[in-house]
């Protein structure tokens, strides 16, 4: 089995030797010295875009780009380079770079895409977390989603996002629950929040997600999720499970729905609306706070470097390893 390098780990002037998943690839354009083409790759750390340089033989670089498509798994040789900015990995033949697609039985799919291992577990905390509300229509909601065998099944199964947080198999139902119990502890310390209506939002909070990716060989965006967003798609999911109930109060339907259109906090961050009630304003915190610190504990675990600091774009700021 070939070995692996994390595209986390590279520094610009390495030599890279390692497999990923095919996100996209562009066509074949002409450059000074030849033909080339780019494309971009993924594994469990991350993303990089691959550059191939080839020489005068245009037919043989149309070829090499014909080989592999989205979601194949390549093993790359090549160096890693810096343009603009961002790093990328070049290949050429001046650098004795390769492209070849592998074969099952040729990588660990697990080096490529992260999985949480206590799904089980978790599904049934998500349960006992519904069999805990007491308002009837808002249990009743809940059961809508949770006790749908098909739906429960997908979104157990989906990723939270695609780098950002809880990006993993599982990474969906690993997020609601921290978002859950950091909202259901908060409510102890205020017991004048609606307890049920705040764990209600949590737990519908993301479920758009479902229908906004993909899990092949690398997470990626759906045609519906990039078109529409999870926000738009979560909305329409809840208003359909509530038009099969038609006991539920209006104005408890219309609570749950701001908790969602609201649960990024401000327009400009993708919420059409910004939390206007305290149990919304609870959701959004809590959302906020548990992927910010999933994003950085896992940019600590991954970190494979000497020094006790490294620097992380996503969150404009040093971060202390040690």
């Amino acid at each position: 089995m070939a070995s692996k390098q994390l595209i986390s780990e590279f520094k610009p002037g390495e030599r890279v030797d390692s497999y990923f998943s095919v996100n996209y690839k562009k066509p074949v354009t002409d450059y000074k010295y030849g033909s080339m083409f780019e494309f971009r790759v993924a594994d469990r750390s991350g993303q990089i875009t691959v550059k191939y340089w080839g020489g005068g033989d245009k037919a043989a670089a149309e070829r090499l780009q014909a080989s592999f498509e989205r979601e194949d798994i390549v093993r790359i040789t090549g160096e890693v380079a810096e343009f603009r900015g961002q790093l990328e990995i070049s290949v050429s033949e001046k650098n004795g770079g390769t492209i070849r697609k592998l074969a099952d039985g040729e990588f660990d799919l697990g080096n490529l895409i992260r999985s949480y291992e206590n799904v089980d577990e978790m599904r049934l905390h998500l349960r006992r977390l519904v069999d805990s509300v007491r308002d009837k229509d808002l249990k009743a909601l809940l059961d809508a989603f949770f006790s749908d065998p098909e739906f429960t099944k997908a979104f157990s199964e989906a990723p939270a996002s695609i780098q950002l947080h809880s990006a993993a198999v599982g990474g969906l139902l690993h997020h609601t629950l921290n978002v859950a119990e950091l909202a259901l502890r908060t409510c102890d310390m205020h017991p004048q929040l609606d307890r049920d209506l705040v764990l209600a939002g949590a737990l519908l909070h993301d479920i758009g997600k479902v229908q906004s990716f993909k899990v092949t060989s690398n997470i990626s965006q759906t045609e519906e999720g990039n078109l529409l967003g999870h926000i738009t798609i979560g909305d329409q999911e809840l208003m359909r499970r509530v038009s099969s109930l038609p006991d539920i109060p209006a104005l408890t339907a219309s609570k749950i729905r701001h908790i969602l259109l609201s649960h990024h906090g401000k327009k400009e961050w993708g919420s059409p609306v910004e939390p206007m009630f305290p149990e919304a304003l609870l959701v959004h915190e809590a959302d906020d706070l548990d992927a910010k610190l999933d994003n950085m504990i896992t940019k600590r675990e991954e970190a494979v470097t000497e020094d006790d600091w490294i620097w992380d774009g996503r969150h404009s700021r040093l971060i202390y390893l040690k």
